[in-house]
């Protein structure tokens, strides 16, 4: 196959979760069913079939409110790759999430950065995934006022989508009660007087991924972590949004550790959405 040779992409279904789960295990990722479902549910997942029928490439589409829209999975087999399928695929997300009157986003690693910005993508957050082995309670100062922490639910959701939005720019309640839904045991709320905050996460199949983590107080996402780490077997991950040099620090004192760079790119635009002084850590480079 020519590099450049067009592929025909489909419309994935429910049929097709075992397929697509084998490849995200091929590929070493944290995914478990229900995270594919989510795109199922609320958004598009596409893929492309091998010789003998199998999918041996995906690609996926999440609508966050009315403003933008992710693309993520996009996942090539092994024997497939370097024949110019990944970008397709992500051409694919783009005219979808475009027809949709959305403007598309993407966290890119540093080997997909360059592909994307050929496509139209511009920089915006740095992102680095902080891994932390094992579990159990972390030793720290807790701070001049110790935050007031309690479980969030679904209670909760319109306090939390209204942090969320202002944060990351969008409003998606549809994934933030799915995330509590999932994990109540990570999911909290904290505040100080004049500040608040609230950290949501989801088990996956390697590690338990700690996100969003939302925040005006960096003392307050600091006890939330340490409130999910106390709750969740390890090993921990954690996609921070890396502009406060003494949050990663703090963080590194309890034991987390930098294992790679993103950057969230959005679709010939360079203002973010959102305020990074709120977004201290994403929902997984997934979901946005």
């Amino acid at each position: 196959m020519a590099a450049t040779e067009a592929v025909p992409i489909r419309a994935l279904g429910f049929a097709d979760l075992e397929a697509v789960q084998n490849l995200s295990f091929e590929a070493g990722w944290n995914q478990v069913e229900a995270d594919w479902r989510i795109f199922l549910e609320l958004g598009h997942l596409y893929g492309v079939d091998g010789p003998a029928g199998a999918v041996h490439a995906t690609g996926a589409t999440l609508p966050l409110g009315r403003e933008f829209g992710w693309i993520s999975m996009i996942i090539v087999t092994a024997g497939a790759r370097h024949r110019g399928i990944a970008a397709q695929l992500v051409l694919h997300g783009i005219e979808d999430l475009a027809a949709q009157g959305l403007v598309p986003g993407l966290d890119a690693t540093q080997a997909g950065r360059e592909v994307y910005a050929r496509l139209g993508f511009r920089d915006s957050w740095p992102i680095t995934r902080l891994v932390r082995p094992g579990t159990g309670r972390v030793r720290a100062d807790a701070g001049a006022t110790a935050p007031e922490l309690r479980a969030a639910t679904l209670a909760d959701v319109d306090a939390v989508m209204a942090l969320d939005r202002r944060a990351f720019g969008t409003e998606r309640r549809a994934v933030i009660a799915r995330l509590i839904e999932r994990a109540p045991q990570l999911a909290v709320v904290g505040w100080t007087p004049g500040a608040a905050g609230f950290l949501l996460g989801r088990f996956g199949r390697t590690a338990t991924h700690l996100g969003p983590v939302v925040a005006s107080d960096p003392a307050v996402a600091l006890s939330m972590i340490d409130y999910a780490v106390a709750r969740a077997p390890g090993p921990f991950a954690l996609d921070l949004v890396d502009l406060r040099p003494g949050l990663r620090a703090a963080l590194e004192a309890r034991g987390f550790a930098a294992q790679r760079t993103f950057r969230r790119m959005l679709y010939r635009r360079t203002e973010p959405f959102g305020d990074p002084n709120f977004a201290l850590a994403i929902a997984g480079p997934e979901l946005g």
